[in-house]
């Protein structure tokens, strides 16, 4: 056999051992089309209709009727965009953490945080949890803790508002 004929022959095999690699690290999830290489982990998801629980879709349907169109309702806003640590090693603290509604004006300046609390703020973790939002809200925006109900009156909810943070509502 000629050499030429060998070298070709090893090539080609070199290059179908490098593909076959190629396929089985694009199997195992794995970029290959940088230099940097890095594992890419897909995990299957499931739909989630709504941001909202159904006892916080009852709120904020209440909210909606109490407040004027001089503010807005924002759900499920990550606590870290409301207040950051002094200290950004302690970041992580806050990025997971999430309220149930931050009310602001139309400009989107803050003018109060609100937490429903339903039975399960009762668990040791979710007190912790609470004690933080707590200590790490207070004296940077007014956080308004109103207890799971059947049913929530906008003009009670109104009177909250009013009392908790000064806003004015449709009942005024």
């Amino acid at each position: 056999m000629d050499l030429s004929i060998v070298i070709l022959i090893l090539g080609l095999a070199f290059i179908f051992i490098l593909w076959k690699k190629g396929q089985e690290k694009l199997a195992k999830g794995i970029d290959i089309s940088s230099k940097k290489q890095s594992k890419t982990i897909l995990v299957d998801h499931k739909k989630i209709e709504y941001l909202a629980t159904e006892n916080e879709r009852k709120l904020c349907f209440s909210l909606q009727k109490a407040l004027t169109d001089k503010y807005m309702i924002h759900s499920q806003v990550p606590l870290i965009s409301l207040v950051k640590p002094t200290d950004f090693r302690h970041n992580s603290k806050s990025w997971a953490k999430r309220v149930d509604f931050v009310l602001t004006d139309t400009a989107t300046k803050v003018i109060a945080v609100i937490e429903l609390d339903d039975s399960t703020h009762n668990q040791k973790k979710r007190v912790e949890r609470d004690n933080y939002v707590n200590y790490a809200l207070k004296g940077h925006h007014p956080l308004i803790r109103i207890k799971t109900e059947n049913f929530y009156a906008p003009e009670e909810i109104a009177a909250v508002l009013e009392s908790e943070a000064g806003i004015k509502n449709k009942f005024i």
